[in-house]
């Protein structure tokens, strides 16, 4: 059973565990104090943008049409050059999926698939009063009766980090509570700049229930006990991506660090 303090802060996410236990003090800003988001960083906004173009591409429509309707809201040239570019590789991934599909009975297609389990790891609703974990993957496809592909899009530089990890195998976690009739999960990150997927060993429908499942619980736990002291900050190099960096003093004292006015600059001493 999850404690006390688990239970008063879900429904957890893996981006909501994630922010727990990277800035305590960013997660009280969000999700106790319900602050709303001061700024928005321009890659943020531009990743949100170009999920919404594979969304609606995924979905069947015209790729050129919402490519076009997408980057008349972009704020700046940089960000519109960054948005051709990579959304120049859109086409590369449908080919692939197009190539899956010709190899593979595809049984069933998912796009922005909401799931959510409870406390127990059954399955319940995305907004039911009672889920206790809870996730949007961004592509499924469930092939051959027995395997699913679970693919997340990831709109920034190619790279691994254990957080990245977690989210992918939080989706497994999720994925066979719902669909029981699959015994096999591929985990796959869709690096869209770069035209690849990473993809991840299969994992066994037993190992999301004997490893993944408890590995995410004692993930929540220690989000929990994070945040269960308060909003205390944790300052770094996360401090200039945050949205909440202009209200945050601890954000402050990293961007705009003091000067000491007696060292000399070097190649100006006397």
């Amino acid at each position: 059973m999850a404690t006390n303090r688990a239970q008063f802060h879900a429904p957890w996410s893996a981006s909501k565990v994630n922010m727990a236990l990277r800035c305590p003090r960013e997660f009280h800003y969000r999700y106790v104090d319900k602050l709303p988001q001061p700024e928005t960083m321009p890659e943020t906004r531009l990743g949100k943008v170009i999920h919404t173009a594979l969304e609606k591409i995924l979905l069947g429509a015209d790729q050129q049409v919402v490519l076009a309707e997408l980057r008349v809201d972009l704020e700046d040239d940089w960000e519109k050059d960054k948005f051709d570019r990579i959304t120049a590789n859109i086409p590369a991934y449908l080919q692939r999926l197009n190539e899956f599909g010709r190899k593979h009975r595809i049984n069933r297609r998912m796009t922005e698939f909401f799931l959510a389990i409870r406390e127990d790891g059954t399955p319940t609703q995305f907004y039911s009063g009672d889920a206790f974990f809870r996730g949007i993957f961004d592509a499924g496809y469930i092939f051959d009766n027995v395997n699913m592909a679970l693919i997340d899009h990831k709109t920034g530089e190619r790279r691994k980090s254990s957080s990245m990890i977690a989210q992918l195998q939080g989706y497994a976690v999720l994925a066979a509570a719902s669909f029981r009739q699959v015994r096999r999960f591929w985990l796959g990150m869709h690096w869209v700049a770069n035209a690849v997927i990473d993809w991840s060993r299969p994992v066994s429908h037993s190992e999301t229930q004997g490893e993944l499942l408890p590995n995410v619980f004692d993930n929540i736990e220690a989000a929990a006990l994070a945040v269960s002291d308060g909003p205390r900050p944790n300052p770094g190099t996360w401090c200039e991506r945050c949205s909440y960096r202009s209200v945050c003093p601890a954000a402050w004292a990293v961007r705009f660090e003091p000067v000491d006015d007696e060292t000399v600059e070097p190649g100006l001493e006397d």
